[in-house]
């Protein structure tokens, strides 16, 4: 079995890690933890070259930190655990990712690091659960 993980360095993030490292557990799952970078402000128009590299080297910067904290969580899980970062939507790289790379099952918090992650669904786990073809869990 192939469990997808979501992260954004997140409470909920982190409590959907821990519900998939002890499902994935009893069953031997494969688990990859995956971190959308999806750039909130349009950085497309800014004008400022350097404030542009600056700001996409710390936004990738701050995506390693949260997959190598992740990866840590990880360390004792005894099957294959893998993470990436995509750049792109939040709610299609979770889809696609899913669907092309045959995940059984997605695992993911109910709120996100966000700005809107005060909603009763977060909008990225509400959208996923609604669009996606693979088997959504849900942590709050």
């Amino acid at each position: 079995m192939k469990i997808l993980v979501p992260i954004d360095g997140s409470k909920y993030s982190k409590k959907a890690m821990a519900k998939a490292k002890e499902f994935g557990s009893e069953i031997k799952a494969e688990i990859k933890l995956l971190h959308v970078v999806n750039p909130e402000i349009s950085i497309r128009n800014m004008h400022n070259r350097d404030f542009y590299e600056e700001i996409n080297r710390s936004t990738m910067q701050h995506s390693k930190e949260i997959l190598d904290e992740a990866l840590d969580f990880f360390s004792d899980y005894n099957g294959k655990v893998t993470a990436t970062n995509i750049r792109g939507d939040t709610t299609e790289t979770i889809i696609k990712t899913a669907e092309t790379e045959d995940y059984d099952l997605v695992i993911m918090g109910s709120r996100g690091a966000g700005v809107f992650s005060r909603a009763l669904l977060g909008s990225v786990s509400n959208k996923v659960l609604h669009h996606i073809k693979t088997s959504v869990m849900i942590i709050k």
